[in-house]
């Protein structure tokens, strides 16, 4: 069986992804802040810790029972302020979590990576390719770590390494659920969407699984929108005009 360390495993989104690759087999080490980390089901092993801490990382790699194939980084900031009123402590955060550490996680696998393959892959979003009034540091973390995926895909591809990313749309999920769980508001985000729903987190795990297998052997420093058409469809498409913009 393969090992695979998911970092932000408490979350919505990670938790699908390390209920989807323990089912499939592989000895998952969960790692998050968060304490619910602990009671996920069919873990190998889980920390309850800083996943952007050096010493956290090596904690978490040394818990699998070999060294791991599959790194997925989940993990992320948000901060809503006005572009003009951030402070550059408030972007460090921000990057510190959702794309240094990326970084770092990574290479460290790559550091003890064994003879055969592996995967990285990195949770980003569609605002890596948009913007929201208030939400710039996440946005740019998240276009960040396409930049970084096409830069370990060209370093680390030779030593057999493939990094790639996962761009959500939204996906209901607790950190969010002021917004989904309110029936207007749900109602206003689905018909943004092609598909006129949105994403489940099991969704977002079944992508995350292919990349990280060997289905995708070949799949290297790509970026894979998971938003049901959301970064196709143009503006006036998504709002009720099925039909498409009139002249």
């Amino acid at each position: 069986m393969a090992s695979a360390l998911v970092l932000g495993a408490a979350g919505g989104v990670g938790r699908a992804v390390v209920a989807r690759l323990a089912a499939g087999g592989s000895h998952v080490v969960a790692v998050d802040l968060d304490p619910t980390v602990r009671h996920l089901p069919g873990v190998h092993a889980a920390l309850e810790a800083d996943a952007t801490e050096p010493a956290t990382l090596a904690r978490a790699f040394d818990a699998a029972p070999e060294p791991p194939s599959v790194l997925v980084h989940a993990l992320l900031h948000e901060l809503r302020v006005p572009l003009g009123e951030l402070t550059p402590g408030q972007w460090h955060t921000v990057f510190d979590v959702g794309l240094v550490s990326a970084w770092q996680a990574a290479a460290e696998l790559v550091r003890r990576k064994g003879e055969g393959p592996a995967s990285v892959v990195l949770v980003g979003s569609v605002h890596a390719h948009g913007a929201a009034p208030g939400c710039a540091p996440y946005a740019v973390a998240k276009a960040g770590l396409g930049a970084l995926a096409r830069a370990a895909a060209t370093e680390w591809g030779p030593l057999g390494v493939r990094t790639n990313v996962v761009e959500p749309g939204f996906v209901p999920v607790e950190r969010n659920a002021h917004r989904w769980r309110d029936p207007a508001e749900r109602a206003r985000i689905e018909a943004d969407y092609p598909l006129g729903r949105l994403c489940s987190p099991a969704e977002i795990a079944e992508a995350v699984a292919f990349l990280a297998g060997p289905a995708s052997s070949y799949v290297n420093g790509v970026c894979l929108p998971v938003d049901g058409g959301y970064l196709a469809a143009l503006p006036e498409v998504t709002k009720g005009d099925a039909a498409g913009p009139r002249p």
